[in-house]
């Protein structure tokens, strides 16, 4: 190695091929193929993948995330629950934080990337977006799932929200003219980010700032008023 060395060393100083023969002592034709080697550096070891000991039940952890889609959010698979059912009804021998880093493997590589997630959306001043969600509540001392209509304003970054018992027509005009008596108001535009065949009745019925509907709503009392960050 250090003989090739010395070969393009000399080269690199200037020297000529037939000189650089006669200086080392080897023929012009070593000189020639030393010189046309590519990188003689020795190479760093690459380290083998390592299995992990719950390859094989990969299959099944993605088939219960998979699952997942359709379950409510509260009732869906912890890197905890994943790891008691292998270990109960798979029977593997594996800890509990090893589960964790392997479960938190498989959704990273399941996510996708940050370029096919993310959409730059330009709203308008005076745009407003509405949307209906769902979420645990106490109503007098009893908890139960209720139904939250939201109206944001997101150029502003500002959103309202109000609870209601369900997601129908009347309640969904009887929310919007809350906010619009509240904000003084009417936006100039109102996208559904998730349209109902509630929404689509209200949307349809509704040609006036006060919707005829609103009258035979349940909820018609004073909201309270709950600032989001916007959608």
């Amino acid at each position: 190695m250090s003989q090739v060395n010395d070969i393009r060393r000399l080269r690199r100083e200037g020297e000529t091929v037939a000189s650089i023969a006669r200086r080392v002592g080897v023929s012009r034709d070593t000189v020639y193929k030393y010189l046309s080697l590519g990188d003689l550096s020795p190479k760093a070891p690459v380290r083998g993948v390592r299995r992990s000991r719950l390859d094989p039940y990969r299959p099944l952890i993605e088939h219960w995330l998979d699952e997942d889609r359709e379950n409510w959010r509260k009732q869906r698979h912890t890197a905890h629950r994943i790891w008691v059912r292998l270990t109960e009804e798979e029977h593997v021998q594996v800890s509990e934080a090893r589960v964790r880093q392997y479960v938190r493997m498989v959704r990273d590589e399941r996510r996708p990337a940050a370029h096919e997630q993310m959409l730059d959306l330009e709203w308008a001043p005076g745009t407003a977006q509405a949307d209906f969600g769902e979420a645990d509540f106490y109503l007098r001392g009893t908890r139960a799932r209720l139904s939250y209509f939201v109206l944001s304003f997101p150029f502003s970054n500002v959103g309202l929200a109000q609870v209601y018992p369900s997601e129908n027509a009347e309640c969904v005009c009887q929310a919007l003219r809350n906010v619009f008596e509240f904000v003084g108001g009417v936006p100039v535009r109102i996208v559904f980010a998730t349209p109902t065949p509630a929404t689509r009745r209200a949307t349809s019925s509704a040609r006036s700032p006060t919707c005829a509907r609103t009258s035979s709503c349940p909820c018609r009392a004073s909201p309270t008023w709950t600032p989001t960050t916007g959608a």
